[in-house]
């Protein structure tokens, strides 16, 4: 540095001196100046000297004459800034008391930040946080609504507001503020967030969309995670305009269809979405579109609530017909438990006692290499064995007895909590948000404890017409033979199971409004539509 000093500005400022020295060296001159009488002569060099001089010295005496009327100045500014940096030495101290938890320190920071500066942005923050951790909320809400008032911290003072306003569950004001936050700074995910979640709540559904998208391009949620919360949202619009909460039919179809294309490329991920197609479909009577929806994911994800719909999507003319178009869909995933489930729930409805045996044999040895025999099955083995052998039979009463031990069946549960959902049966319980805690698309496929005695499965038999599927008449529950081994997760041995060796607790009772319950057909009847099923 000191190399490049010399070469670029001294040696070049002390060659152009020499070359002034030598020119007026080698042409002499002189100067004469005639002034109020007098005649200076003197040699050129010397009067430019004397210029020069002058010259240094008027620049100095300008300097000491600005030095002298910027004292008054200058010696503000000095004590403002010793000011300042008292102020922000208070500041970080408080900062650091609010860190440490210390009200009481904060606090008296804060009034010396705010003594010292006035109310720049960090006081006001530094002042809102003391009054929180004081509890004083009333404070911080009104320190935080004066940072909302400036441009710059409008987004620090509105974050402020919200978090004040879900800590006294005030979710109408968080919302209005998030919203705020998130049009004064698109890019805040934090702000999307919120008005996303809080709009969700409210059943805000379309404002939820706009605020999902903002999310997604703020980065706030990954690009997969986006698509799949975008198929709920619709799939909750088209459930509710199904349940009859206002919308055009017409627009429920198109939103289920498009939740399913934002699915398409996992189909049993998501199954709400092609539950509510299938029923915005057979709303417009297009039943065979709907049947061909679940059959066309059958094969990978086979779903209980989609075997349900598929039981309504085939129709028939006799519940026979039924339980010959069923055979199609159990053909498709023939190990699979829910396909024996599908086949026994047609086959019992139809009184084909024979096929309605092999499948709930067969679900039976599924399950118990599973979680165990469910409640559901149980009971489904109860009505096999009332319609073969009479209402009252022991093998009737033993299922019974094990179903009342025996684990739930399957629902949609929440993760969060584990409450069941409450979405109605339109999509079989589902909805976006849990009905006890909020969460959002928490509800999941898995077993639980039966809605009021009964599950989805009980709901299969227990919705069913008096005519196609009569209930047995309840008769006391009594004691298992000691041939029976029924284990405490449900479990009945392995290998064929006998006829009428089982029970459990309760029949689900018949449906209001159906009469008494039909009696058994004979067995010759059911042995002759098992062979024209067979």
């Amino acid at each position: 540095m000191k190399l490049s000093r010399l070469l670029f500005i001294y040696f070049p400022l002390l060659a152009g001196l020499l070359i002034v020295a030598l020119y007026f060296a080698y042409n002499p001159g002189g100067v004469t100046l005639n002034w109020l009488g007098y005649r200076i002569d003197m040699h050129i060099g010397a009067a430019l000297f004397l210029i020069a001089l002058a010259f240094l010295i008027l620049q100095f005496l300008a300097w000491l004459l600005g030095a002298i009327l910027r004292t008054p100045q200058t010696l503000s500014m000095m004590r403002s800034n010793s000011r300042k940096a008292k102020g922000y030495r208070a500041l970080t101290r408080g900062l650091t008391a609010v860190a440490a938890g210390d009200p009481t320190e904060a606090r008296r920071q804060a009034k010396i930040a705010h003594d010292l500066l006035g109310e720049p942005p960090l006081t006001l923050l530094l002042a809102a946080q003391a009054a929180q951790l004081t509890g004083d909320e009333t404070s911080a809400e009104r320190y935080f609504d004066r940072l909302t008032q400036a441009p710059e911290t409008a987004l620090l003072g509105l974050r402020g507001l919200t978090m004040g306003a879900l800590k006294r569950d005030d979710e109408a004001a968080a919302l209005s503020y998030a919203e705020k936050a998130s049009a004064v700074a698109p890019q805040a995910a934090w702000a999307a967030e919120t008005a996303h979640n809080l709009q969700v709540k409210s059943s805000k559904i379309e404002a939820a969309t706009h605020s999902l998208n903002q999310l997604a391009r703020a980065g706030g949620m990954a690009p997969k995670a986006a698509q799949r919360r975008r198929a709920a949202l619709l799939t909750e619009q088209a459930r509710r305009i199904l349940a009859g909460e206002g919308g055009d039919a017409n627009r429920a179809l198109a939103l289920a269809r498009e939740a399913v294309k934002l699915t398409r490329d996992k189909p049993g991920e998501f199954v709400p979405a092609r539950l509510i197609l299938c029923r915005s479909l057979l709303r417009q009577g297009k039943a065979r579109e709907a049947a061909k929806l679940i059959e066309q994911v059958w094969d990978d994800a086979p779903h209980a609530a989609l075997g349900r719909v598929y039981l309504e999507a085939v129709g028939g003319d006799t519940p026979l017909d039924r339980a010959q178009r069923v055979q199609k869909l159990v053909k498709q995933n023939p190990d699979h438990a829910e396909s024996h489930r599908i086949g026994a729930d047609a086959a019992l409805t139809a009184r084909v006692w024979g096929d309605a045996r092999r499948h709930l044999e067969r679900l039976v040895e599924l399950e118990q290499a599973g979680d165990g025999v469910s409640a559901d099955t149980c009971r489904r083995m109860a009505r096999l064995e009332a319609g073969e052998h009479g209402a009252g039979s022991s093998g009737e009463r033993q299922w019974l007895d094990m179903a009342a031990e025996a684990r739930g069946g399957a629902d949609w549960v929440c993760e969060s909590c584990g409450t069941l959902g409450a979405g109605g049966p339109e999509a079989m319980g589902w909805q976006l948000c849990c009905p006890r805690c909020d969460a959002i698309d928490s509800l999941v496929w898995r077993p639980a404890a039966p809605r009021q005695g009964a599950a989805l499965g009980g709901m299969i038999l227990d919705q069913l017409p008096a005519a196609e599927a009569p209930a047995p008449a309840l008769t006391p529950a009594v004691a298992a033979p000691p041939s029976v081994a029924v284990t405490a997760a449900g479990q009945v041995p392995a290998g064929p199971i006998p006829h009428g060796s089982f029970a459990a607790a309760e029949t689900p009772p018949a449906p209001a409004g159906q009469g008494k319950p039909e009696k058994p057909a004979p067995l010759g009847a059911s042995v002759d539509a098992a062979r024209l099923v067979n």
